[in-house]
């Protein structure tokens, strides 16, 4: 396959020569209101190209791709005349401009309210694929969840945004992590602005700025760790500072004595309005609809930028999070004794917790994130990208219900106290947008160094057995700390380094024709794991990866409808594995590969966003176990596929109505396993998701958002026996937006359902939720 890449790339090279694309320029600029204030969602119509943007939180805007001559901008506000600026466009240059509306910032939140514009499809971003390419230019499928619906939909808990991703189903990790199914694949955790995260990820949503979910395998840009899978990767987002002083405070309270605080509060630190600081910040706490259990955590999260002058640019990112909680898993003994076949089948109480509120979780993570732009040229910017990330478990109690029989359940707990995960990256990109004869490039290159490591101190205790038709015994914290010591904890270091150089190329064949050339190379190395009571080392290794994407896109209808498909590739670095005969296999990294072909439109003057895609992923050089004379020994060869296809749309048909909705269907088996498990389908790993939310906003500031999620019946265990049952949500929304404050009303789960999460635990039945903002 790799020579078959190489093969197409070097072929595909010698058609720049030939390429004839018009020549073409950049207008950056920053709209105003009368009271010198940042114009934000300002729409922006370029007649002329036919295109229509809007303008950032900071009142700023780019047009890129903009063929060198005279164009009109013309900037549109309901109710008031069109703004109309000439501007001059010339070949490979940047023309900055600044405009000014005459109206107050109060006017414009007001106007903001009840704007026409298709709140939801905001999608462009330089981190998905670290160029200035549009979702249009893109071969890729990715799906942005942001502020808008986090907003609308009184989001307190990030599994809540993820259900408005096409075929995202949300998961929990009992260590704090919060991440989602994508295409059948399951990942934990995400990037934090692109960059790679503590093993423990607990955040709180009043940092976020948007959630960027990339489908497929993305090994070439984002290399192998945990926050990476075959599926795709999700990245973080968080709120930047704008130049002005603004911002609002919020109470949200409901159902199982929920509360929580939130500021955002935004200024200008200096006249000149070059350095900027905002702060973020949320404490919450919920009780649970269980008879026992609760969840707290709190959020500070400072992020500071300084314009040093027109090249050079800092920004510094903070968060520090700490989460307390109780949670539990579900597992099964043996089905052989065991008669449900599904958990709405199962005898256990959903209401009951099986555990107590002392046997609990206290977490938390310190994340450093800097980075420095430098502008090398008007065709090259350097960008130098730092995060320094810790996660810890101060303590860890994580209970395991199993069921034995029909009547007996045990209760394990896996004792982790105290542990600590860490990361740190440095990556530096030299990004570049310029024209070898008539030829665009859109160019990155990159060097990534990433450091992982982590300190583990952990056991697993049997507790208890109990029969679940009587009285339950209590379960003691301090009697799981004394079995825990008896039994005797496990404690290990590991660290490992990733050395990795990376590039990717956009260039235009014609002005609609463009492919999408990418290769990365990566070096892993791991001394294995050190074990604190023998004071050796176990499983050092390395291992050297080769990750190449292509892509092509199509403009049908330029700047409107693209056509497009996709190679992808990711990797996993895989360990040597001792055999029972003393023998060590030495293993290649396993290999996800995916085709996808589909097509993309933003039609109807932005009203109408949207892709269909289909996409088929191999995975290679699995392991599996096999058994030769009477033993299990471990193969590397392997297999498993996921295909489906996945549909969205973004509409904005009228005035203050906004649509978003989703739909997939995936089937990811092992085609090539041990006997127990080839043919299986993969658990937790359901065949038809679909998502809906509608809402609109009336001239005078009430609204009302209603919509729903479905998710078909999955595995919950590899044998493909047990089910884990499909589930329909129904959630509703009333609110009354105006510029000094914002009511909100939400009810969750207005059927009512119960359904389990893929951990096996229950998840919250019928609940409201009603909130107060004062903005500023």
């Amino acid at each position: 396959m790799m020579k078959q890449i190489v093969l197409f790339i070097f072929l595909l090279l010698p058609l720049c020569s030939f390429a004839n694309e018009n020549d073409f320029g950049t207008v950056k600029g920053k709209i105003t209101t009368s009271d010198n204030r940042p114009a934000a969602a300002v729409t922006i119509v370029i007649k002329s190209a036919h295109r229509t943007i809007f303008s950032n939180d900071d009142g700023t805007f780019t047009i890129s791709r903009l063929a060198a001559g005279q164009h009109q901008l013309e900037v549109s506000l309901i109710g008031y005349k069109p703004l109309l600026q000439d501007v001059t466009v010339e070949k490979n240059k940047v023309t900055t401009i600044t405009l000014q509306l005459e109206v107050s910032s109060t006017q414009l939140k007001e106007i903001s309210i009840t704007s026409g514009r298709n709140k939801f499809a905001r999608k462009e971003s330089e981190q998905i694929a670290r160029l200035p390419i549009r979702n249009l230019e893109n071969p890729q499928v990715y799906s942005v969840a942001g502020k808008a619906l986090i907003e609308e939909q009184l989001i307190t808990e990030r599994t809540d945004l993820y259900r408005n991703i096409p075929g995202a189903v949300p998961n929990f990790a009992a260590g704090g992590s919060q991440g989602m199914t994508i295409r059948g694949f399951s990942n934990g955790m995400g990037m934090r602005n692109g960059m790679v995260t503590s093993a423990i990820v607990p955040l709180n949503p009043i940092m976020l700025e948007r959630v960027e979910v990339i489908k497929g395998p993305s090994g070439t840009l984002f290399g192998s760790n945990r926050n990476v899978t075959f599926g795709g990767v999700f990245n973080y987002v968080t709120k930047k500072p704008y130049d002005s002083f603004g911002g609002e405070v919020g109470f949200t309270g409901g159902s199982f004595k929920f509360g929580r605080v939130t500021a955002d509060v935004n200024t200008p630190l200096n006249k000149d309005k070059t350095l900027l600081f905002r702060l973020n910040a949320a404490a919450q706490s919920e009780g649970s609809f269980q008879d026992q259990g609760y969840a707290k955590n709190y959020t500070i999260a400072p992020s500071i930028t300084y314009q040093v002058n027109d090249k050079l640019k800092f920004s510094l990112d903070i968060d520090v999070t700490r989460g307390n909680y109780t949670t539990t898993s579900f597992a099964i003994d043996s089905m052989s004794k065991v008669t449900a076949r599904n958990f709405k089948d199962l005898p256990i109480d959903y209401n009951r917790s099986y555990i107590n509120s002392g046997v609990d979780i206290s977490n938390g993570i310190n994340n450093i994130q800097a980075q420095m732009e430098y502008k090398l040229s008007d065709e090259w910017t350097s960008q130098t990208n730092y995060l320094y990330s810790d996660g810890f478990y101060k303590d860890l109690l994580w209970t395991t219900l199993s069921m034995v029989n029909d009547s007996t359940l045990a209760r394990t707990v896996r004792n982790q106290t105290p542990e600590t995960f860490g990361n740190i990256q440095v990556q530096q990109n030299f990004i570049g947008d310029f024209h070898i004869g008539s030829f665009r490039n859109r160019v990155v290159i990159g060097l990534d160094y990433n450091y992982n490591y982590n300190e583990l101190y952990r056991v697993t205790v049997p507790y208890d057995k109990v029969n679940i038709n009587q009285p339950l015994p209590d379960i003691s914290a301090e009697k799981i700390n004394a079995l825990s010591y008896q039994r005797g904890f496990a404690g290990s270091t590991t660290k490992a380094y990733n050395y990795s150089a990376y590039i990717s190329d956009v260039f235009n064949i014609t002005p609609t024709l463009m492919a999408m050339l990418s290769l990365r190379t990566d070096r892993y190395s791991t001394k294995g794991q050190y074990a604190i009571a023998t004071g050796k080392y176990t499983g050092e290794y390395q291992q050297n990866s080769l990750s190449p994407k292509f892509g092509l896109v199509y403009q049908v209808v330029k700047d409107k409808v693209s056509l497009f498909g996709n190679y992808m590739n990711g990797f996993v670095n895989l360990a040597p594995v001792t055999q029972p005969d003393n023998t060590v296999l030495v293993l290649d990294p396993q290999f996800g590969n995916q085709w996808e072909g589909g097509v993309k439109v933003d039609i109807l003057d932005g009203k109408l966003n949207g892709s269909l895609s289909y996409y088929n992923i191999s995975v290679s050089n699995s392991t599996r176990t096999e058994v030769i004379d009477g033993k299990n020994f471990t193969v590397q060869n392997g297999t498993q596929n996921s295909k489906g296809f996945e549909a969205e749309v973004i509409a904005n048909p009228i005035p203050g109505l906004n649509i978003i909705a989703g739909y997939a269907f995936n089937e990811n088996k092992y085609t090539k396993a041990s006997p127990a498990l080839e043919g299986k389908f993969i658990t937790a790993s359901p065949q038809n998701v679909a998502n809906i939310w509608v809402s609109y906003t009336t001239k005078k500031g009430l609204g009302l958002g209603i919509g729903g999620n479905y998710v078909s019946d999955s595995w919950f265990e590899s044998t493909n026996v047990f089910v884990l049952p499909a589930y329909t949500l129904l959630n509703a929304t009333v609110f009354y937006d105006q510029p000094k404050y914002r009511l909100s009303l939400k009810g969750n789960n207005l059927l009512d359902q119960q359904y389990w999460n893929p951990g096996g635990t229950p998840q919250k039945q019928l609940n409201f939720l009603a909130s107060i903002a004062f903005k500023f």
